[in-house]
């Protein structure tokens, strides 16, 4: 085997020649089997790329070849480690979190000496401990808080430690892994990790796929010493709870933890520390505890089950997160904020009740989630779903619009809790003068239209990028032809006419980038459609459409009084005119994404005796889904100043925006995007 190099160009103090017999645990972790089963995992998250620049990507092509040398350097200990991609991130609770993600290389060594250290530790660990441990989650942890209830545990110390990754001193923890493995070449490949992520000597990387094993040991002494007098621990890496039968023991509980923590250089974090009980309620791991009942939270901030999988999630995202709502425009902005989601009940016989001052799903006596009312823009109730009568009182107090949808996606009925017609009477009657002025109503209905077709355009160039199809870039030319044209149309109608030539050349190139036969070759609205494409299209343009009426109403406009789609009994012309800046990037984008990334099939579609094509629950489903993650992008925000907001908070300030334009308070302009 390979002769170690003197000391100082070791990982530590230079250990001794190392074999299968000599150091059991060392020669496992860097064996080549134990790093591809790293490998694996690495690749699996599909994480950013360290400081090297060096991606997972990049990287699969030679992995084989890479970890064979990865291997030999562990075992000449000739390895070093690989410069550090740092970043933070916001945290829900306040603050920002600290990350160091390591090259992707490093990460894999990192993840081969957990593997090879789990076993090892796990058994050492307290039943209390949860985080990070084959075979229990939160889920278990959820129970246990859940049975020490039931067994008189009825005070607790719902506890934080003050900034806990950060502030874990190096030389108790290798003296804690010293003890338990006896293993010289992996503690000094560890203390190797460790100083070169923290110089200080105190701090794990939160980022590093040994860090949540390093934590586990590290506090696990703690644990050891924390139950007993009358007390019991639930933990979940440094989140956890501390569970007594009166106050006084709670209180006599968090004397002592504060004391553990001190011996151990650790620190509670007094802001968010606290003597609760179940009448009054406590949130833990993303569940609301109170009285006997446990509700998962809509907002779940519970900890990830891979932290380093969240971590490298975040980090590889290329946008920054939505900006927050504002007032400052004067837009009445923020009444549809990006944090307001919809709340989809879909599962045969699910139904809706409420919980509190939440919306809450239940399968038979099962409670599933409780959605808090203040996250909600509107509720979808499909096929075969129920609701109780107190749901309708908490939407009705609450303005959250509940929706009754058929098995197409179409719109049955809606219940809100909309102000009275009075309440806005002079916007809707500012909306109801520009309609009966023909040169105002000429004007907006041409923008409405310009939007559309430079939409659909932007989408047919952004199709065309990898494509080149020669038919698709005539298109786009001959849509530049028609918005030259569409400056200065005669009537409302010739505007219509212009749409209706756009949409000609339009739909064909969408037909051409689809990827799998859908038998459609060009728009049909109208049932029975052409075939499964269209049935796909109506079901995303019924969203899209529920969306935008709950922006117009909560702005108070009509959703009757529109420009270019004219007025009418039972008709939403409004709607129908607000979602045409939308439809391409929310309907027909997100539709050839489903079906080109074969998330939805033509297999899930069967067709009915009258013609219409209808899905099946998880072509729904993948339905819901990609429509929610193009909702929930950003864009920019001409309103805002560019500032970057949610498609979704882009329709509540084009709504805004067009209430402001009726009343001559601003002029209206349509979202502007391009590919």
């Amino acid at each position: 085997m390979p002769t170690p190099p003197p000391p100082a160009e070791g990982p530590g103090a230079g250990p001794a020649p190392v074999s299968a017999e000599t150091d059991p645990l060392f020669w496992l972790a860097t064996s080549p089997a134990q790093l591809w089963l790293a490998w694996e995992r690495v690749r699996a998250n599909h994480g950013a790329a360290g400081g090297d620049g060096v991606t997972v990507d990049r990287l699969a092509p030679f992995a084989k070849e890479a970890l064979a040398v990865l291997s030999e350097k562990l075992r000449a200990f000739a390895y070093r480690p690989g410069p550090v991609r740092h970043a933070t991130i916001p945290k829900k609770s306040g603050g920002e979190r600290p990350l160091d993600i390591p090259c992707v290389i490093d990460r894999v060594a990192q993840g081969s000496v957990a593997l090879t250290l789990q076993p090892v530790i796990d058994p050492e660990l307290e039943d209390a401990s949860f985080a990070y441990r084959k075979g229990r989650g939160v889920a278990d942890a959820v129970r246990r808080v859940a049975s020490l209830r039931r067994d008189g545990y009825t005070h607790v110390v719902d506890a934080d430690i003050a900034r806990f990754f950060e502030t874990v001193p190096h030389e108790r923890l290798l003296a804690r892994l010293e003890k338990l493995t006896g293993s010289d070449a992996i503690l000094d490949l560890v203390a190797l990790w460790l100083e070169w992520h923290a110089p200080s000597g105190v701090g794990l990387a939160q980022g590093s796929p040994l860090s949540p094993t390093l934590a586990n040991l590290y506090l696990d002494a703690v644990d050891e010493a924390i139950e007993g007098h009358g007390v019991r621990l639930v933990r979940y890496a440094d989140d956890f709870v501390l569970m007594a039968k009166s106050e006084a023991a709670a209180e006599g509980a968090l004397t002592r933890v504060a004391a553990l923590l001190r011996e151990h250089g650790l620190s509670l974090n007094p802001e968010k520390t606290r003597i609760v009980d179940f009448d009054r309620g406590f949130h833990f791991l993303g569940r609301l505890f109170v009285r006997s009942f446990v509700m998962k939270l809509f907002d779940d901030d519970a900890p990830s089950e891979d932290a380093v999988a969240a971590a490298e999630s975040v980090a590889r995202a290329a946008a920054p997160p939505p900006s927050a709502p504002s007032e400052d425009e004067g837009w009445e902005a923020g009444a549809h904020s990006p944090g307001f989601r919809v709340l989809y009940v879909m599962e045969r016989s699910r139904r809706l009740s409420v919980a509190g001052e939440a919306f809450a799903v239940y399968d038979g006596e099962d409670r599933i989630l409780a959605a808090p009312h203040r996250r909600l823009a509107r509720i979808e109730l499909w096929p075969e779903t129920s609701l109780d009568v107190e749901a309708l009182d908490l939407a009705a107090a609450s303005g959250v619009a509940i929706c009754r949808v058929n098995g197409y996606g179409e719109t049955v009925g809606v219940f809100e809790g909309e102000p009275s017609i009075g309440a806005r009477a002079r916007r809707h009657f500012a909306q109801a003068t520009l309609a009966a002025d023909p040169a105002r109503r000429l004007e907006l209905a041409r923008r409405v239209v310009e939007a559309r077709a430079r939409h659909q355009r932007a989408l047919i160039h952004r199709i065309n990028r990898e494509r080149r199809d020669a038919d698709s870039a005539a298109a786009a030319a001959q849509i530049n032809r028609l918005l030259r044209r569409l400056r200065k149309p005669d009537s409302v109608e010739a505007a219509m006419g212009y749409e209706g030539q756009s949409a000609a050349l339009y739909w064909p190139c969408l037909a051409r980038a689809l990827d799998q036969d859908m038998g459609f070759s060009g728009r049909r609205r109208r049932r029975p459609a052409g075939g499964p494409f269209d049935a796909l299209l109506n079901a995303l343009t019924a969203l899209l459409a529920r969306d935008v009426r709950v922006a117009i109403v909560r702005h108070g406009l009509h959703p009757g009084f529109g420009v270019l789609h004219a007025p009418g009994d039972a008709r939403e012309a409004l709607v129908y005119d607000l979602m045409e800046e939308f439809r391409a990037a929310l309907v027909e984008a997100t539709a050839l994404a489903l079906v080109n990334r074969k998330a939805v099939t033509p297999a899930m579609f069967e067709k009915q005796s009258t013609g219409h094509f209808k899905m099946d629950r998880v072509a729904w489903q993948a339905l819901a889904r990609g429509y929610e993650a193009t909702a929930a992008r950003p864009i920019g925000s001409a309103l805002r100043q560019g500032r970057r907001v949610s498609w979704r908070q882009a329709m509540s300030d084009q709504a805004a925006l067009w209430a402001a334009h009726c009343e001559g308070r601003a002029e209206y302009a349509p979202i502007a995007i391009d590919y």
